[in-house]
């Protein structure tokens, strides 16, 4: 019986997950009858395997495992089984002693388009709130929160009066964002500024890299910002005074006018104080001097 492994020693388990363009390195541990390294064969042509280092002299051999880079349009489970040779290395019949690896092929994760007001939002929410691999990230839960209230800030300064947050002129979320000294990397949407593009890129792949033990909760953190942005998952405002800014946690208040509410997922989240609120009048059109 021969074993799966990963590259560290740790068993592959019977089922994985790959997507599109994925490549796994594994090893197969243990030599088949005539002192042979059994034959891993695919069920399905757009999943293969690639021999790395096969010896016969030696008990462990290493393979890779390889999906084809085009489109999978929905989830696709392929097998992985392996076979018995003969002397000559010529296959017999599966090899009833090791298990069968069953692969799940997942389609990639599709953001709305770009052009739309929830593709500048599903990307601006993963940009801005800190993902699992992120020093900052909490939880999934706080994460989701923290993306359903930074969309709350955004609709309450257009509520408010984008002029009070240096933004005159915004009439919707798309031009609320891209305004300057609203959202950092997105004033030139759909084209990022480059550490907002390394950012989203990042986690993009991922979510979408099978062969990485984290790839699930990243997988997770896309799917709540793409919910959110269409407003699946839209959740409500927790402040009774509204929400009005959003910082990373710890850094400066966004001003003179604001104050905090609460952390929330690594960011801090404010309101504006009572005294402003108080001497606001819809034609007021002092700013706030805010960035977020």
């Amino acid at each position: 019986m021969a074993k799966l492994l990963r590259s560290n020693g740790a068993p592959l388990g019977a089922q994985i997950t790959l997507f599109p363009g994925n490549r796994l390195q594994f090893k197969v541990s243990g030599l088949g009858p005539h002192r042979k390294h059994l034959v891993l064969r695919s069920t399905d042509s757009v999943l293969s395997v690639v021999p790395l280092r096969v010896d016969d002299r030696r008990a462990e051999q290493v393979l890779r495992l390889e999906v084809q880079d085009h489109s999978i349009v929905s989830r696709r489970v392929v097998h992985l089984d392996a076979y018995v040779t003969d002397a000559q290395g010529r296959l017999q019949h599966k090899d009833s002693n090791t298990a069968r690896l069953t692969v799940e092929l997942e389609p990639r994760l599709k953001l709305p388009e770009a052009d739309t007001e929830a593709g500048i939002l599903a990307r601006m929410l993963i940009v801005e709130n800190a993902a699992p691999s992120h020093p900052k990230f909490v939880s999934l839960d706080e994460s989701l929160e923290s993306m359903q209230w930074m969309v709350h800030v955004l609709r309450n300064r257009l509520k408010l009066g984008p002029q009070h947050f240096s933004a005159r002129g915004a009439s919707t979320l798309t031009t609320l964002i891209k305004a300057q000294r609203q959202v950092e990397g997105f004033e030139q949407f759909p084209q990022l500024a480059p550490a907002q593009n390394v950012t989203l890129n990042a986690i993009l792949n991922l979510a979408h890299d099978g062969a990485d033990n984290r790839y699930r909760s990243h997988q997770i953190f896309v799917e709540h910002a793409i919910a959110v942005s269409k407003g699946t998952k839209a959740g409500a405002d927790p402040c009774p005074k509204k929400l009005y800014a959003w910082k990373t946690e710890g850094s400066d208040s966004p001003g003179h006018n604001f104050v905090k509410f609460r952390a929330k997922g690594g960011q801090d989240f404010y309101t504006l104080t009572d005294a402003f609120l108080a001497q606001l009048t819809p034609n007021t059109s002092g700013a706030l001097e805010a960035r977020r």
